[in-house]
């Protein structure tokens, strides 16, 4: 049979240049006139095969000829459409003594590779050459969906509680041009979000920061949708992170800050704690915070807010320096717990001292002092202390009561004047110390002067005038001298005391009173010193006379009697005053003789018989008349006792004879 090289050279150019289409449609009795039979086998380089991964399949068309291969071209078709055309070459086999020698065959080959989508491929070949047309196949191809690999990143590990955390994860295949689908990430089989598209970079992430304390198993599922594509999934649990995504607790700061530093001991302050999350962490810390003073519990746990804070207020804080210190404790595993300080000076109280007390008092009376002392910051009373008070020479002390009020008395022993009383606390070892000063005013007490002389009185005679000095009508004053005036204008007579006695009671004589009859005023005058006001008494006395010689006598029991109205002369005096032993019918009222040079109490008198003597031709306006109790008659005398002596007015008609009887009216009794 004779080859037609011409045609192998065609076949060739017709592959080489492409054109395919026209290689198919030549009917090989056309091509080729004559040629031996040919048989073509076809295989598969992997079945199944995955997608978007290359498959050669390679035909063989055998000759009838040995040695000699056939020549021409195979055309490749899957399930009827055509896939290309491969110029088949001679296959030789190795030399099985030599090696690298080949030796001939009666087969040629050709390969042709291809992408083929996800399936069941029913491929066939037809043989064009320059031996016999012989079809290949079918060949039954199983393209199965290409395998996805899925990796899974985290952005730190391990994270702190409320940290955010992205995880990423990266999808490839096989097939080019990026893979298509979502990925769904989980947290302990939960889901974090979404489906996540995969764009073209093939990679996706998803970011939180809800993590629990703990570790958590985290995973990316890829869901393809290319059927030539098939899922995957990753964990973060491996041998790399065996623990998968661990989250840690987070770290706390708590800070301490003071309402008032420094402070006043009793004043209240408030330390308030802020606790906060430390970054990375995240979130609103819960929990307990306790305050301490130097180590000792400041009240109980106290409960964070939502906004992380907590007040405490204490206004027990001794005088001096404290270390305040902030604890907190969470109340679950996502926080750490933190301890804050600060420093907290607490300094004396300052105190007000205010004078409430007198401002003036009389000269020897006692004085109210008072003050109250408060704290300056919010005016409360301070009870307990004891303030001092000074006035002069004089001072006292009291002790402050609920009211904050101290409360002492004393006697001012100052001349009349202004002064200066001071009030004064020292502090203590809370307490800082307060001081006021007030004007303060002794006047000159007040005093009474009392008339103690007598309120009948001798004209014509020595007087002895009294009086007494007393402070606020009750306590003698000691020391000083008086004034005693009787009468009144020109007339008038004065003496000046002595000084006072411990009864303050003093006196001094006028040597001959010589003012007019009947009543006449007595005065008592102090005037007055740098510690005590003048006062003055006055009074009414009686100033009388005897008559210039002897005396006239009334009857005792007639005195006794209360009348009002006296015959002290006359015919009819026996019968007109009763007298306690009897009185004999002569005599007449008068005296002429006396045991004394004046009428005095317990002395005695006589009388001459018939009228009785011969009396005065007048009278005093103010006389003075003896009182007998004894009138007795030894011969011609007729004597009796002096037992008082009244004060009587006479009525008009007095004559010295008995038939001009002598009556009067009784205005006072001398003694």
């Amino acid at each position: 049979m004779s080859r037609l090289p011409a045609a192998r050279i065609w076949l060739a150019t017709l592959a080489a240049a492409g054109m395919v289409v026209l290689a198919v449609a030549v009917r090989p009795a056309t091509v080729w006139a004559a040629g031996s039979p040919t048989a073509t086998t076809l295989t598969s380089s992997q079945d199944p095969a995955p997608a978007c991964s290359p498959v050669s399949f390679t035909a063989t068309v055998f000759g009838a000829l040995f040695p000699d291969s056939p020549e021409g071209a195979v055309t490749f078709f899957d399930n009827g459409v055509f896939m290309g055309v491969e110029v088949i070459t001679p296959d030789f086999d190795p030399d099985p003594v030599f090696g690298k020698h080949v030796i001939p065959t009666n087969h040629s080959s050709g390969t042709l590779t291809a992408t083929l989508s996800g399936g069941t491929h029913l491929i066939t070949t037809s043989y064009f050459g320059t031996d016999l047309f012989s079809p290949g196949g079918p060949l039954v191809q199983t393209i199965t969906a290409a395998t996805s690999n899925t990796t899974l990143d985290t952005s730190v590990d391990p994270s702190t509680f409320g940290q955010t955390v992205e995880f990423t994860a990266g999808v490839s295949s096989a097939c080019s041009g990026g893979v298509a689908g979502s990925v769904q990430f989980t947290a302990d089989g939960s889901p974090l979000g979404g489906p996540q598209s995969v764009g073209t970079s093939g990679q996706v992430s998803v970011s939180t920061s809800t993590l629990a304390v703990g570790s958590h198993d985290i995973e990316a599922t890829f869901s393809s949708t290319d059927p030539d594509v098939a899922g995957s999934s990753a964990s973060l649990t491996n041998l790399l992170r065996p623990a998968g995504q661990l989250v840690t607790p987070a770290a706390t700061t708590t800070i301490v800050a003071s309402s008032a530093d420094p402070s006043e001991f009793g004043a209240p302050v408030t330390f308030t704690a802020a606790t906060t999350v430390d970054p990375p962490g995240a979130g609103s810390p819960t929990g307990t915070v306790q305050f301490q003073d130097d180590g000792a519990d400041l009240g109980p746990p106290q409960a964070l807010d939502a906004t992380g804070h907590v007040s405490y207020t204490t206004s027990s804080l001794s005088v001096g320096s404290h270390t305040i210190t902030a604890t907190y404790t969470s109340d679950g595993p996502d926080f750490v717990g933190s301890t804050g300080n600060l420093t907290q000076v607490v300094g004396k109280a300052r105190t007000t001292l205010v004078y409430d007390g007198q401002t003036t008092a009389d000269f020897h009376d006692p004085a109210i002092l008072s003050a109250r002392l408060t704290r300056t910051d919010d005016g409360a009373p301070i009870s307990g202390k004891p303030i001092d008070f000074t006035m002069a020479a004089e001072s006292c002390a009291g002790s402050t009561a609920t009211d904050g009020a101290a409360v002492c008395a004393i006697v001012p022993s100052e001349a009349g004047g202004a002064y200066t009383v001071s009030a004064g606390f020292g502090g203590d070892g809370d307490y800082l110390a307060a001081a006021v000063n007030q004007p303060f005013t002794v006047t000159r007490e007040e005093t009474a002067t009392l008339l103690t002389g007598p309120t009948v009185i001798l004209q014509g005679h020595p007087v002895t005038l009294g009086a007494r000095l007393l402070e606020d009508g009750t306590v003698p004053i000691i020391g000083r001298t008086l004034t005693l005036t009787l009468g009144t204008g020109t007339a008038s007579q004065s003496c000046t005391t002595g000084l006072t006695d411990a009864g303050g009671n003093a006196s001094c004589t006028i040597g001959t009173v010589a003012v007019a009859l009947g009543p006449e005023p007595v005065q008592a005058s102090f005037d007055g010193d740098p510690y005590y006001l003048p006062s003055t008494a006055s009074a009414s006395v009686i100033v009388f006379a005897f008559p210039t010689r002897g005396v006239f006598v009334v009857g005792n029991q007639t005195v006794a009697g209360g009348a009002s109205s006296l015959t002290f002369w006359g015919a009819q005096w026996a019968q007109r005053n009763s007298v306690t032993g009897g009185a004999p019918s002569s005599f007449k009222g008068f005296g002429d003789g006396l045991s004394s040079a004046t009428p005095v109490c317990g002395g005695t008198w006589t009388a001459s018989p018939g009228n009785s003597g011969s009396p005065v031709a007048s009278l005093p306006s103010y006389m003075g008349v003896a009182v007998t109790s004894s009138v007795s008659q030894s011969g011609s005398t007729i004597r009796g006792n002096i037992v008082s002596i009244i004060v009587v007015v006479p009525d008009p008609g007095y004559g010295p004879d008995p038939g001009h009887a002598g009556t009067g009216i009784v205005v006072a009794t001398y003694c």
